[in-house]
C-alpha cells in the first residue's frame, strides 16, 4: 500500500489510514473527557440522582460510538454525514468532539453552502441541548450560552478554512510544478529534435557533396576501359581522398554530439565553410569534371580570391554576416551537387550580386539533363515567400504545365525534389530570406536571397 499524495490534494494507502486513526482516538479520548465533564462533573450530585440517568449515559454512549463510525466515512456523503453528526452532538456530550473534527473536514472543502447550513444546525442543537437537556450549573443566560456556541463554531470553521486554503494552496503549487517540469521536459525535447535536425542538415551537406564525388570518380573507373596507369590511378586518388575528407568532416561533425567540452557542456562546433571557402569548393567542382562558371559583382577577397576586381579593395565591414555567407556557401554546394548528379556534362553558372544593408542573391543556374527533360517539374518553393518569390513560383508552375504536354507524349514522369532541395529552403527561411526554384525554358535555376545586415 503507497503512501503517494494524488491530485485531489488528499493522502492514500498509510498514511491515510494513519490519519483516520489518529482523528479517531482524538475523538475518542476528547469526547470520553467531555461526557464525563457533563454527566460526572456535577458537583451537587443533583444530576446523579436523577432518575433516567443512567438511561441518559447509555444512550450518550450509543449515539458517540455511531459518530465516532461516521467519522472515517464522511467523505462517500460529506453534507449528510456531517449535518447528522452535528445534531446528535446536541444531546451526546461524547459525541461532540467527532462532530467538530467532521465540520472541520466539511469546511476544508470550502462550499459556503454546506458550510452554512451545518454550522447553523450545530449552533441551533448545541443550544437546545444546553437548555433543554443538559442545564449546566451554574445556569448560564440564553444569550451567553448562545454567543459561546457561535464563537466555538466559529472558530471549527475558520480552522476548516484554514486547512482547506493549505491544501488547495499546495495542490495548485503542486500542479505548478508538474506543468514546469512538462513544460521543461517538452522544451529539453524541442531542442533535441532541433539539434538532431541541424546535424542531420550539416551531415547531408558535408558528405553528400563529397560522395557525389566518389560516385562519379567510381563511375569513371567501372565503365572506362581505355584509361590508362596514370589515369587510372589518379581517378583512384580522387576518390580515396574525397573519401578521406568525407570521414574526417563526419567525424568532426559527430564529434559534437560525443566529446564533452572542458566543462562538460558540448563540444564547440568545428568552423563552418563560408564564401571566402567558395574559390576551393569551385576548384573541386571542376576537378571532377564539371564546367563551372563564377558571375560575382562581390569583392574579390569575399569569394575566396574570385570575384569583380574593381571592388577587391571594399572594406573588410561590406561582408556578408557569417551565418548568411555560410547559408549561402551551402546552396552553391547543394547546388552544384544536385548538377553533377541529374545533368551531368551541363555547364553551371554560379552567380552572386547584392549590397549591404539590402540582399544577397544567390543565382545557380544548369540546363536540364537528358534524364530531366520531357519530365514535369515540381520542386516545392520556399514558405512564406513574399510576392517577389511567388512571380518566380509562376513561372515554375508555368513551366510544369508547359513541360506536361511534352511529358506527356514520353511517358509523364514527375521529378520532384529531394531532401537536398528541401533543406536549402529550410535554410533560406531559416536565414529570413525566401528561395526560388525554376525549371521552364529547359533550364534549372536556383535562386536565393539572404538579407545582407550591416
Amino acid at each position: 500500500m503507497s503512501t503517494e499524495t494524488v491530485t485531489d490534494g488528499r493522502p492514500r494507502g498509510w498514511a491515510r489510514a494513519w490519519g483516520e486513526t489518529w482523528r479517531l482516538l482524538v475523538a475518542l479520548v476528547f469526547g470520553l473527557v467531555v461526557s464525563l465533564a457533563v454527566w460526572f462533573g456535577d458537583p451537587t450530585g443533583v444530576r446523579d440522582a436523577e432518575p433516567l440517568f443512567g438511561l441518559f449515559v447509555f444512550l450518550d454512549v450509543i449515539v458517540g460510538l455511531t459518530v465516532l463510525v461516521m467519522l472515517p466515512l464522511r467523505h462517500r456523503a460529506p453534507f449528510v454525514l456531517t449535518l447528522v453528526a452535528v445534531v446528535l452532538a446536541g444531546i451526546s456530550p461524547f459525541a461532540s468532539c467527532a462532530a467538530s473534527l467532521m465540520l472541520v473536514s466539511l469546511a476544508t472543502r470550502r462550499r459556503a453552502a454546506e458550510i452554512v447550513p451545518v454550522a447553523l444546525a450545530f449552533v441551533v442543537s448545541s443550544v437546545l441541548g444546553e437548555v433543554l437537556y443538559f442545564r449546566s450549573e451554574p445556569v448560564l443566560p440564553l444569550w451567553q450560552t448562545l454567543v459561546a456556541v457561535v464563537v466555538v463554531t466559529a472558530l471549527i470553521v475558520v480552522v476548516g478554512l484554514y486547512i482547506g486554503g493549505r491544501r488547495e494552496l499546495l495542490r495548485s503549487l503542486r500542479e505548478r510544478a508538474r506543468l514546469v517540469e512538462e513544460e521543461e521536459h517538452l522544451r529539453l525535447a524541442q531542442a533535441r529534435d532541433h539539434e538532431r535536425t541541424r546535424i542531420a542538415r550539416e551531415m547531408h551537406d558535408v558528405l553528400a557533396h563529397r560522395l557525389s564525388l566518389v560516385a562519379l570518380h567510381a563511375g569513371v573507373l567501372e565503365y572506362r576501359d581505355d584509361l590508362g596507369p596514370v589515369e587510372t590511378r589518379a581517378t583512384a586518388g580522387v576518390i580515396r581522398e574525397n573519401a578521406r575528407t568525407a570521414l574526417t568532416e563526419l567525424r568532426d561533425v559527430l564529434g559534437v554530439l560525443r566529446e564533452p567540452g572542458p566543462d562538460g557542456g558540448a563540444v564547440a562546433a568545428p568552423p563552418q565553410p563560408t564564401l571566402a571557402g567558395l574559390d576551393d569548393l569551385l576548384d573541386e567542382a571542376r576537378s571532377a569534371g564539371m564546367a563551372v562558371q563564377l558571375e560575382s559583382s562581390l569583392p574579390a577577397a569575399l569569394t575566396g580570391g574570385r570575384g569583380d576586381p574593381a571592388a577587391a579593395d571594399g572594406p573588410p565591414e561590406e561582408a556578408p554576416p557569417t551565418t548568411t555567407s555560410r547559408h549561402a556557401f551551402r546552396i552553391v554546394q547543394e547546388c552544384l551537387t544536385n548538377a553533377r548528379r541529374h545533368a551531368p556534362g551541363q555547364p553551371v553558372t554560379v552567380t552572386l550580386d547584392g549590397r549591404p544593408g539590402g540582399q544577397l542573391v544567390v543565382r545557380v543556374e544548369n540546363a536540364l539533363g537528358a534524364a530531366s527533360r520531357g519530365a514535369v517539374p515540381a520542386y516545392p518553393s520556399s514558405p512564406g515567400a513574399p510576392s517577389s518569390a511567388l512571380s518566380g513560383a509562376g513561372a515554375l508552375r508555368a513551366g510544369a504545365g508547359a513541360g506536361a504536354g511534352a511529358g506527356a507524349a514520353a511517358g509523364a514522369r514527375v521529378l520532384r525534389g529531394g531532401h537536398g532541395l528541401d533543406g536549402l529552403a529550410e535554410r533560406a527561411r531559416l536565414a529570413g530570406g525566401t528561395l526560388i526554384l525554376d525549371s521552364s525554358a529547359g533550364r534549372h535555376v536556383v535562386e536565393a536571397r539572404l538579407p545582407w545586415t550591416r
